[in-house]
This record gives C-alpha cells, structure tokens and sequence, in this order.
C-alpha cells in the first residue's frame, strides 16, 4: 500500500476524533448517543454504495468515454447519491432528536455523519475506487472536501430546521452539496489540479461562512 493510499484513511476518524474530543472537554457530562449514532449511520451509506456501484458497472455507466459521461458519473452517479445518503441520515435520524435545535447543532451532526460514509469510503476506493482517480491527489483534497461539504449541507439542514416548510432549504442544501462534490469528483476524475485547488478553496471559504452565519445565530 502506497504512502497516498494510507493517507487517505486517516483524515475522516481524525476529523471525528478531534471534534468528539472537543465536544467532551466543553461538555463533559453530555449525552454523546447521537454523535455516535450519526457517525455509524453514515458509515453504513458504504453498503448502499457498493450496491450501486455494482448497479452501474452492470449497465455500464463506469465507462468514461465522453465529457457527458463524465459530468453524469461525478454529478448525478456519485456526488448526488453520497449526498443524498448524508441528507437521508440528518433528515431521518437526527431531526428528531431534542438535541437538535439550531443550525449550528445539526452542521456538528452532519461532520460526524460525513465522517463515518467517508472513513469506510477511503477504504473502499482504495479496493474499488475508480482506476481514473489520482490517489495522492485525493489523499491531499479530501479533509477539506469532506468537512466543506458536511458544513454547507448542515447549514441548510439547520435552517430547515428552524422553518416550518423544510422542503425548499432542504432541497437548496441537497442542491449545492451536490454541485461542489459533483465539481470535486470531477475535478479527480479528469485529474485536474488547477481546477481543483480553484474550486475547492471556492468551496471551503463558502463553508466558513456559512460556519460564521450558524455560529452568529448561535449567540
């Protein structure tokens, strides 16, 4: 196994450590069951993955012969179903939760949620990721690509929260997430590292922004 190839595993569980670490020294006598229960949720996105991808090698999709068949694969095959497994979680399993309350709450969940599908991803792409992929450079982007993404679909989650009718924030928050990993996996796809490193720095300075706006509502 490759230096890259081990690289990629530890981001995701450090992410998770760190912020579970964090969240036990400002609340130590705190209820931690749905931290855990968001990150095993989301690792369990990993089962629904491989089925898919079995789905799509049997009618062929994995075949990246055309720009068409690369913006499908990486918008709609891969960005949008992780996404919408991230969404699923939140939306099922978190909402209900009495410890959910403001946005800021629910981008906490949605890191741990994101952390657990991308902990059991690394491994998987490591046996079957797809050939195209560089893995240092998914090594080196994938911290912040994870954890932007996580922000901006638990900003909007949060938001829906908040609202009586969730389906429109819900919707933009499963929109955009979509976009920017739909960008990301394309950007590994074609191996394009100047688009790369544009649009995830795009991507990571709308996530702390968005991480501002949730903290400010916070107070």
């Amino acid at each position: 196994m490759t230096t890259c190839a081990i690289l990629t595993l530890l981001p995701a569980p450090l992410t998770a450590l760190a912020l579970f670490a964090l969240l036990k020294y400002k609340y130590p006598d705190g209820k931690f069951g749905l931290v855990y229960k968001s990150f095993i949720l989301g690792a369990l996105g990993i089962i629904a993955v491989y089925a898919f991808d079995k789905l799509i090698v049997h009618l062929h999709l994995d075949s990246l012969h055309s720009w068409n068949r690369t913006f499908f694969y990486a918008f709609i095959l891969t960005g949008g179903f992780y996404e919408l497994w991230k969404l699923l979680v939140l939306r099922i399993f978190i909402y209900p939760s009495n410890l959910v309350v403001k946005p800021i709450d629910v981008i906490i969940y949605s890191v741990f949620t994101g952390a657990g599908f991308t902990s059991l991803y690394a491994v998987y792409s490591l046996y079957y990721g797809s050939a195209y992929v560089d893995t240092c450079l998914f090594a080196i982007t994938l911290t912040p690509a994870f954890i932007s993404l996580a922000i901006i679909m638990g900003y909007f989650a949060g938001m829906a929260k908040t609202r009586q009718n969730r389906v429109v924030d819900l919707t933009t928050g499963l929109f955009i997430a979509m976009i920017f990993h739909g960008i990301y996996r394309f950007c590994l796809l074609t191996c394009d590292e100047p688009l790369m490193y544009i649009s995830l720095s795009g991507m990571v300075l709308i996530a702390l922004t968005f991480m501002w706006f949730a903290v400010r509502r916070a107070e």
